[in-house]
C-alpha cells in the first residue's frame, strides 16, 4: 500500500494527463486540475481545479459549468484509473473549484492597499521620552 501524498500525486498526474488528452467537452475550457485529497479511507478523492472564464466572464459560472462538466466525466475517469493504478478499491472522485489563486489575490491586494496607506501618511517624530533623554526620574 502506497503513502497517501504519493498516491495523491499518482493521482493528480493520471487525472490531469487524462483530462488533457481523453476529454472532449467544451464547457471544460482551459481547465487546471491543482491537487487531489484522499480521504483517509481513501474511499474519495477530492479533486481541485481552476479554469479560466471564457472572453473575460463570470468565473463562479465557469467554475460552475467545469464542475458539471467533470461530474459527467468522473465514470469514465475513474474507469480509466482503475486500469491504469494497482489498488482494490478506486476512490469516488469530487470536483472542487480551487480559490487559494482567488485568496492569495485577494490577500496580495490587501497588502499593497497597506502599503500605500504607510507610504501616504506624514512621517511622525518619534516622541523623547523622559528615559530617553538623559533626565533622572522623579
Amino acid at each position: 500500500m502506497q503513502r497517501p501524498e504519493r498516491l495523491e500525486d499518482q493521482i493528480h498526474f493520471l487525472l490531469s494527463t487524462l483530462v488533457q488528452r481523453e476529454l472532449r467537452d467544451p464547457e471544460l475550457g482551459f481547465l487546471t486540475l491543482t491537487a487531489v485529497r484522499l480521504s483517509p479511507d481513501r474511499s474519495v478523492a477530492r479533486v481541485y481545479f481552476t479554469v479560466l472564464p471564457a472572453n473575460g466572464g463570470d468565473q463562479e459560472a465557469q467554475d460552475g459549468l467545469t464542475r458539471k462538466a467533470l461530474g459527467r466525466a468522473a465514470g469514465f475517469l475513474r474507469s480509466q484509473l482503475a486500469s491504469r493504478l494497482k489498488m482494490k478499491r478506486v476512490p469516488e472522485l469530487r470536483f472542487f473549484p480551487d480559490g487559494t489563486l482567488e485568496e492569495g489575490n485577494h490577500m496580495e491586494t490587501l497588502l499593497s492597499e497597506i502599503e500605500k496607506e504607510r507610504a501616504a501618511r506624514p512621517v511622525e517624530p518619534e516622541a523623547e521620552t523622559e528615559a530617553t533623554s538623559g533626565k533622572p526620574e522623579a
